[in-house]
């Protein structure tokens, strides 16, 4: 099929897409602008608008449009969500006292991050916390915990920006970059270097350092070395433009594979994963089924609150939350030393099993994840519609409400639910393909890959039966 050999998945090679790559205010205008205007009348209606939290249009854009948005985003563009972010564009913008043109020089201290940090474990905590506002303080149901989140996140941006050298807020304290890093590691587009001998001739390594125009990677990333991974990527596109050979591009590959291509392993990046697969499996699982227990003894022990401040449900949520992380945690470390066994790789350690392993639990815990938020999606998405119509009533505090809320699902429960079972299942039909994939990287005989396999396998499994068992506990 000539038709086929002549495309290209170099999107590059496309002029029109070329062009606006190319312009300095690609990012800005068409991506980052919007996303801050609707960011801005979100926050004003959360701010001063009605407390009621099915009639909030800061509320439902936030934790319905947006972050569904971002999680389908992770699964085909990976780090999508960071070319439009307004709160590493607003911390950016102080920094560089520009929009998107070149200026000399800036605002802030450009301080260095100190390379002891140059690592995931202070974003994993942010993340675990994000999660558990939402779960166990019930933030995405009140509006002025929603817009405190939102300030507290845009000045910790501007804060970290004017202290360190470029997006360091974006690799290191965005309470999303942990997620975002590792679940693009799924996303079938990468930007990277066409040519090695082309960048290994470069003088100037503009990608990366920058020229007279053009700012250079703002997260740090030297294409020209040989990216292997999406995790640090943010798709902005200024490698593309600084470089002046045009020997970047943007492209599609295959579902998954920086997760087994990867030059190394890192253990923070294998509990990042971990991490991820096991708050919507195992802490799922056990939230549905012990929290009820939990909870009469959590209220014996501390004094009761109403909510949000609903003490003895908060401690008996982060009690299983811990226990959820930490059971995942040590359940894969089992299964690794299973693995170890198995193939009969003894002098080797069971850490490194364990961090080799950890990479295929990412696809099935994304999609674990997209399956719940599209859950939410359908069961409210007939409000949208009101809350935007209560909002140009009263634009743009939104103070004046709807007499109903329509409710008008896109799907019946029970076909939601198959939906989700097919998302969680072909999550973990490509897990269970990453980790053959991983196994064959560690030993390139077809049997010893097999054997290492098998454990890890089980253990996806027993993940995805937590995961479904969970969603069907919660019908």
């Amino acid at each position: 099929m000539k038709w086929v050999e002549r495309f290209s998945t170099d999107l590059m090679a496309f002029s029109a897409v070329k062009i606006l790559v190319k312009r300095h205010y690609f990012q800005s205008l068409f991506f980052v602008l919007p996303a801050l205007i609707i960011f801005v009348i979100a926050t004003a209606s959360l701010a001063f608008g009605t407390r009621n939290p099915a009639l909030s249009f800061g509320l439902v854009f936030t934790w319905v449009v947006w972050w569904g948005l971002l999680i389908a985003l992770y699964v085909i563009l990976g780090r999508g969500w960071c070319i439009m972010c307004p709160f590493g564009a607003l911390g950016e913008w102080v920094q560089r006292l520009s929009l998107w043109w070149k200026r000399k020089w800036g605002l802030g201290f450009d301080f260095k991050y100190p390379r002891r940090l140059h690592n995931l474990w202070m974003a994993i905590a942010f993340f675990i916390i994000f999660i558990f506002l939402d779960v166990g303080y019930g933030v995405s149901n009140t509006p002025i915990l929603t817009v405190g989140l939102i300030s507290v996140i845009v000045l910790g941006a501007i804060w970290v920006f004017f202290f360190f050298e470029r997006r360091t807020f974006c690799l290191y304290h965005c309470p999303l970059t942990a997620f975002i890093g590792i679940s693009s590691m799924l996303a079938p587009f990468e930007v990277r270097r066409k040519d090695a001998e082309v960048c290994a001739k470069c003088q100037s390594k503009a990608c990366f350092r920058g020229s007279e125009h053009f700012y250079g990677c703002p997260t740090l990333l030297f294409q020209g070395g040989g990216v292997d991974t999406n995790r640090d990527c943010i798709l902005c596109t200024e490698c593309i433009k600084a470089c002046p050979y045009d020997n970047i591009t943007m492209r599609f590959r295959p579902w998954g594979t920086d997760l087994w291509r990867r030059k190394r392993g890192r253990l923070d990046e294998a509990v990042a994963a971990i991490v991820i697969a096991g708050l919507v499996t195992t802490v799922s699982l056990f939230l549905v089924l012990f929290l009820p227990s939990v909870k009469p003894v959590m209220d014996g022990l501390l004094p009761a609150g109403t909510p949000p401040n609903d003490w003895p449900r908060i401690a008996s949520v982060a009690l299983l939350f811990f226990i959820g992380v930490s059971a995942t945690m040590l359940s894969l470390y089992g299964f690794s030393y299973l693995s170890r066994l198995f193939s009969g790789m003894k002098e080797a350690r069971t850490s490194t099993f364990f961090i080799h392993f950890a990479y295929a639990l990412v696809p099935l815990g994304v999609m674990k994840f997209l399956s719940d938020i599209l859950d939410h999606v359908f069961r409210t998405w007939g409000a949208l519609f009101d809350v935007v119509k209560a909002l140009f009533q009263d634009f743009p505090l939104n103070r004046v409400v709807p007499e109903e809320v329509t409710v008008n699902q896109l799907m019946t429960a029970d076909q939601t639910y198959l939906f989700q079972v097919m998302l969680i299942t072909a999550g973990f039909g490509l897990s269970l393909l990453v980790a053959y994939k991983l196994a064959k990287r560690l030993f390139p005989q077809r049997d010893l890959a097999f054997r290492a396999f098998l454990p890890i396998g089980t253990f996806i499994f027993i993940l995805d039966m937590a995961g479904l068992w969970a969603l069907s506990a919660a019908l």
